[in-house]
C-alpha cells in the first residue's frame, strides 16, 4: 500500500448506494495534493534560496554544508523529497517521527538517521530522540545551512524540557490540556513555556548556522509559530498568555508542581519584558495546508458530477457540537438541492472534551454526533477524516455516517447516545461499520469533513 491510499471504508450506506469509488477518489485527490514528497520537491525547484545547492558538478565551487532536521509525522516523507531533489548534497541529517518506515529509513541512510518519538503524549523516547538528533548534527558553523522540515505532531514527538521539568511533568501537563478540550493553539502556547526547542528554541540551538524551514501546516489558519510549536519561529505568545489559558480551564492547582514553579518564575521575570527574540532568524516557506487539500478534493468532486463548495478551511469547535451543526446544515441543504448531487467541504480541526473512558477521536466523535441528527434522512452522508490517517489513539482515520447509521445500531441493540457520552465512537462504528482506515498517510494538514447529498 502506498502512503495515503484509502484502504478500507466499511459502511452499509456505501454498499447500498454504490458511491464508494467516488468517495475514495475524492479523498485520494486530497491526500495526493498535500503529499510531502511532491511538496518539498516543488519548493526546492521553485525557490531560488536553494540555487546554491543545485550547481553543475563540472563547475564545482565552494558551498555551505547542508544539514537536515525533520520533525513531525511527515518527517521521513519530507526528507525523502529533499534527498531526491538534492541528491549528493546532504552532509548529515536527522528525522524524528512517530512511525518509522523501514523502506524510507533505508533510502534516507547513510546521510539521514531516523528516530522515533511518541504522540500525542510525549515520552522519554521523544526527549531521547531530540538529544540524539542534536548530537548527530554536532557543532555547526556560520557557513552551514540547516533545512528544517516541520510537520504536525512535532510538538510531542520532539521535546527538550526546560530545566527542572521531568518527563512525567510533561506528560501530565499534556494529558491535562488534551482532556480539558484546549485548542492546539492553546496547547502549543503552553508548551512553548516548558520546552527549549519550541518558540524559536531550535533555531537558537542551531546557531550560528543558517536555518531554512519548510513547513507543512496542521494548524487552522496556518499560524507559523504554532505549527509543531514553532521550533524555528519566535513566539508571539508570552507567559501571560499561557497563564490566561491555564485559568480559562481552571488548571491552576492541577498542574505538576514543577510546572507551577516554572510558571511563577516566568511570570515574575518575563511578563513585562519584550518576549520576541530578535536574534532568532529563519527563512520560512509554507509548502502545504488544509486549503490545498480541500481545493484538490473540490476539483475531483466536480469532475465526478457533484456541485461542490468549500465552505471553510478554518473549522473549529467541540467535535460533537460541530457534528450536530453540520448535520443540520446538510438536512436543510438536502431539501433545497432536490435531486442534484452536492458536496460541501469543510477543513479544520475540532476538539474533544473527554468525559468518558471510551475509544475514539475527534473525527469519529463528530461523525457519531452528526449521525444522531441525520437519523432517518435519506440519500445523504457525512464523512470526517484526519489527513494524517490517525484519529486520536485509534487505527482509524475517521468515520462515515448516513441516515441509517443510528437505526443500524438500534437493530444490534446499541444506544448511540451512550457511546457518544463515553467518548466511545470507535467501538460503535466498529460494531456497525463506518470506520475509515488508511494507515499513517505520511502527511498532516488537519481534518476534512465532507457533506454529500446524493
Amino acid at each position: 500500500m502506498q502512503k495515503g491510499e484509502i484502504i478500507s471504508i466499511r459502511s452499509p450506506f456505501l454498499e447500498n448506494m454504490n458511491v464508494g469509488d467516488d468517495l475514495r477518489s475524492i479523498l485520494q485527490a486530497a491526500f495526493e495534493r498535500v503529499d510531502p514528497i511532491n511538496a518539498v520537491i516543488h519548493a526546492i525547484n521553485s525557490n531560488p534560496i536553494f540555487s546554491e545547492f543545485k550547481f553543475d558538478e563540472r563547475n564545482a565551487r565552494n558551498f555551505s554544508h547542508l544539514f537536515i532536521w525533520a520533525m513531525g509525522k511527515a518527517a521521513q516523507t519530507m526528507s525523502f523529497g529533499l534527498k531526491k531533489a538534492l541528491p549528493g548534497k546532504i552532509t548529515r541529517g536527522v528525522t524524528i517521527t512517530k512511525h518509522n518506515d523501514p523502506a524510507l529509513e533505508k533510502y534516507l541512510l547513510p546521510e539521514i538517521i531516523s528516530f522515533e518519538g511518541d504522540h500525542p503524549v510525549p515520552s522519554r523516547r521523544s526527549a531521547q530522540a531530540t538529544r540524539s538528533a542534536l548530537s548527530v548534527l554536532g557543532r555547526l558553523e556560520p557557513q552551514d545551512t540547516v533545512v528544517c522540515l516541520v510537520s504536525g505532531g512535532g510538538s510531542a514527538l520532539a521535546i527538550y524540557p526546560e530545566e527542572g521539568i521531568t518527563i512525567r511533568d510533561y506528560q501530565q501537563l499534556t494529558r491535562l490540556l488534551l482532556k480539558c478540550g484546549a485548542t492546539i493553539q492553546e496547547i502549543n502556547t503552553i508548551r512553548q513555556q516548558v520546552d527549549r526547542i519550541k518558540g524559536g528554541g531550535l533555531a537558537r540551538l542551531l546557531q550560528p548556522a543558517r536555518v531554512i524551514s519548510l513547513i507543512l501546516s496542521d494548524v487552522v489558519g496556518d499560524p507559523l509559530d504554532v505549527i509543531a510549536s514553532g521550533p524555528t519561529i519566535p513566539s508571539h505568545h508570552t507567559m501571560v498568555d499561557a497563564d490566561r489559558i491555564v485559568r480559562k480551564y481552571a488548571l491552576e492547582d492541577k498542574l505538576p508542581i514543577h510546572v507551577q514553579l516554572l510558571f511563577q518564575r516566568r511570570m515574575t521575570q518575563f511578563a513585562n519584558q519584550d518576549h520576541l527574540d530578535k536574534k532568532v532568524g529563519a527563512d520560512i516557506i509554507l509548502i502545504g495546508n488544509n486549503l490545498l487539500a480541500s481545493q484538490a478534493a473540490k476539483k475531483q468532486a466536480q469532475q465526478l458530477g457533484f456541485a461542490t463548495q468549500i465552505v471553510t478551511s478554518t473549522l473549529q469547535g467541540e467535535a460533537r457540537e460541530v457534528g450536530k451543526r453540520l448535520a443540520m446544515h446538510l438536512k436543510a441543504a438536502k431539501r433545497r438541492a432536490g435531486g442534484e448531487k452536492h458536496c460541501w467541504i469543510y477543513g479544520g480541526e475540532t476538539t474533544v472534551t473527554i468525559r468518558g473512558k471510551g475509544k475514539g477521536g475527534r473525527n469519529q466523535e463528530l461523525a457519531l454526533a452528526a449521525a444522531l441528527e441525520l437519523q432517518g434522512c435519506q440519500n445523504v452522508c457525512l464523512l470526517s477524516i484526519a489527513t494524517d490517517g490517525e484519529d486520536g489513539p485509534t487505527d482509524a482515520a475517521g468515520a462515515i455516517v448516513d441516515g441509517n447509521t443510528i437505526t443500524n445500531g438500534v437493530v444490534l441493540g446499541l444506544d448511540a447516545c451512550h457511546f457518544l457520552a463515553q467518548n466511545d465512537a470507535y467501538t460503535y462504528f466498529e460494531k456497525i461499520g463506518g470506520l475509515i482506515k488508511t494507515g499513517p498517510s505520511g502527511t498532516n494538514v488537519n481534518d476534512l469533513v465532507f457533506l454529500f447529498s446524493l
